[in-house]
């Protein structure tokens, strides 16, 4: 009751808007994302550079490396109008610590970028694989946003790049200055949806409409493998990467398809907590378990995550779900602390290592934490630059031992 009530409030909120406006005199930029990248150098120049050469300083008129999203708008304004036509951009992968990971691209002009885009763009596409049970929306930040409004419909909305809700919204969210959102709320029901999102300014006027909109489709009782996790599962990576990038999904990398039913944040007793409301919905006949991380790190005992991991396991017995328990990757609190400002326990090692034997104890159990961790205990930054999610790198180690389980078994 309480949740429809502030889904009324929010609903209300988010319709009562002033008309939406042509955002003129700007360029949208958009490139390939690049594999574990945290940040993008972007680099305007008056000249064409080849082969990843440095350009002259004389002749580099904008440069920024702090781009967390594959893709930027620009105020045209910035640059002198006669000179806007001949001017050059690149751009190339940075790491943590700003250090390229990646050669620059072949410089484009400046000008071929998409001008005066009226919608923004979506950077969330689910077509290669099942969908998430929490589904993550992501785009490129719009210029002069001060918040988004992401919708989900049930239908292909009826004037698809408006500025109106549509009819067929059956959830919504304001969110602030970001590239991504998280869905709190799972999607159990089967069904055809579709996302989009829209920008407002300050006043809270409309700039351009909705982004067009994004299909995904939930089944249920159809796939036979699912992950059950935190955000190790749900997936992520490199910083600032979110689970919409199937590539930090490490059942991406299995022959199969794989029903993803993490949920970031989640802690070994949340876990346990919603196992009937989002596993049993897709019935899988086998499940991947990886939890107690959170709980790990957050000085929560051993003993308690092995309950939890306990409860997990009858109930799956109890429902004919085959569990297999991933033992929980190493940490790196140096990382972590450094990216996400959050402290570590203490113990985190000693806490981990019982879980891990308590892990290796079941009957069905793959050991990635022996396949990740360094020779000082830790997880290494070229799996995981925060500390904590692994990345490509990592994600792809991860899926070599499930699937060497799996030939295996």
């Amino acid at each position: 009751m309480l949740l429809r009530k502030i889904t009324a409030i929010l609903l209300l909120f988010l319709t009562v808007t002033v008309p939406a406006f042509a955002q003129p005199g700007k360029v949208q930029l958009v490139w390939p994302h690049a594999e574990d990248v945290v940040m993008y150098e972007l680099e305007v120049a008056r000249v064409k550079v080849a082969d990843d050469a440095p350009a002259p300083a004389a002749e580099i008129v904008y440069t920024s490396t702090s781009i967390y999203t594959p893709g930027v708008e620009l105020n045209l304004a910035s640059f002198a109008a006669p000179e806007s036509k001949k001017l050059y951009y690149r751009v190339r992968p940075l790491d943590l610590d700003s250090e390229p990971i990646g050669r620059f691209s072949r410089p484009s002009a400046l000008l071929q970028g998409k001008l005066n885009s009226l919608k923004p763009a979506t950077t969330t596409n689910f077509t290669d694989r099942p969908t998430p049970l929490y589904m993550v929306y992501s785009w490129i930040p719009v210029l002069g946003a001060a918040r988004y409004e992401v919708e989900v419909t049930n239908h292909i909305p009826e004037r698809e790049n408006g500025i109106t809700p549509s009819k067929y919204r059956v959830r919504a969210y304001s969110v602030g200055q970001v590239f991504d959102f998280y869905d709190p709320q799972p999607f159990t029901r089967e069904g055809c949806y579709y996302w989009r999102v829209i920008a407002f300014d300050e006043n809270n006027k409309a700039i351009g409409a909705y982004s067009d909109a994004v299909p995904f489709r939930v089944e249920r009782g159809v796939y036979k493998w699912a992950t059950y996790g935190d955000s190790i599962t749900h997936g992520g990576g490199a910083v600032s990467n979110p689970p919409s990038d199937a590539r930090y999904d490490y059942a991406y990398y299995l022959p199969f398809a794989v029903k993803n039913l993490g949920k970031s944040g989640d802690t070994a007793a949340a876990l346990a907590e919603r196992f009937e409301q989002d596993v049993l919905p897709f019935k899988p006949e086998v499940m991947l378990i990886l939890g107690g991380t959170n709980s790990i790190r957050g000085g929560v005992s051993a003993a308690e995550v092995i309950d939890s991991l306990t409860t997990i396991r009858e109930k799956c017995e109890k429902y004919s779900i085959k569990p297999v328990f991933l033992t929980l990757p190493p940490l790196n609190p140096e990382r972590i602390q450094r990216v996400f400002n959050q402290p570590t326990a203490d113990n985190w090692q000693q806490e981990l290592k019982k879980v891990n034997a308590f892990i290796k104890t079941q009957p069905d159990y793959i050991d990635v934490y022996a396949a990740l961790v360094d020779d000082k205990g830790l997880l290494p930054v070229k799996y995981a630059q925060d500390g904590l999610h692994p990345d490509i790198a990592g994600k792809k180690v991860m899926a070599r031992e499930v699937n060497a389980y799996i030939n295996s078994h």
